[in-house]
């Protein structure tokens, strides 16, 4: 689905507004990678970051717009986004853009619920007790941290590429995954190798648990190359 945010230019309150529209959520978040490190650095001090809907920019340094033009900035991106300007103040028009309804910002070393996108209220649930095992639950859940790998990288937006750790909250345990099963647990060491497009398809809910022919309400998960989807809420 595509995706939609503004720009603003800081120093006019009339002119080069802009809306952008991106063919996915995961390329508005890939585009800002590739911005806000750029090695051209008119781009990366004039272009600011306020919310995944909104951005600024100072003209007078660079133009947003100019981003998918110019070599080093973010050419790749040029059959993937597009900006459309905006009638000046005096116009008095202003296209309006969706907000999701449901929006969760990814930003690296913050806390998340993660639960399955086709079946929103089943969740990632660890109960730490007498187990090491991570479950999908449909009436409990845990908060993971979801923080990409290296240092100086706390507040940045995460995407698919980055490799990732996901660790529990409350104690010093990381996501891991038992090779022989694929069963995902927690352990001191976290899995190598993870990536946050993992979410996209790696992750799956086993068959559901029972006792003495009672229903736990909860299914093992597994770490498997034909997984579901998942989201961070």
């Amino acid at each position: 689905m595509v995706f939609y945010a503004y720009v603003k230019n800081v120093s006019s309150n009339s002119t080069y507004r802009y809306v952008i529209v991106f063919a996915s959520r995961a390329v508005a978040d890939e585009w800002w990678r590739a911005v806000s490190t750029s090695s051209v650095v008119k781009f990366t001090e004039s272009i600011r970051r306020i919310n995944a809907q909104y951005y600024t920019h100072d003209v007078g340094q660079a133009n947003a717009a100019d981003t998918l033009t110019t070599a080093g900035v973010a050419t790749q991106f040029l059959g993937k986004v597009f900006f459309t300007l905006q009638y000046d103040l005096g116009g008095r028009v202003l296209s309006i853009i969706p907000s999701p309804e449901h929006f969760t910002d990814h930003i690296s070393g913050n806390s998340f619920f993660i639960r399955s996108k086709v079946s929103p209220y089943q969740y990632w649930y660890c109960p730490l007790q007498g187990t090491k095992a991570v479950y999908v639950s449909s009436t409990e859940r845990t908060r993971f941290r979801v923080s990409r790998n290296g240092s100086g990288t706390a507040g940045t937006i995460m995407i698919g590429s980055d490799e990732i750790a996901i660790t529990l909250t409350t104690v010093s345990q990381s996501i891991n995954v038992v090779p022989e099963s694929g069963q995902v647990i927690v352990s001191n060491a976290p899995k190598s190798g993870l990536k946050f497009s993992d979410f996209l398809g790696k992750f799956a809910a086993g068959l559901p648990l029972y006792k003495e022919g009672m229903s736990l309400g909860r299914s093992e998960l597994f770490y498997t190359e034909d997984g579901e989807e998942w989201e961070l809420a």
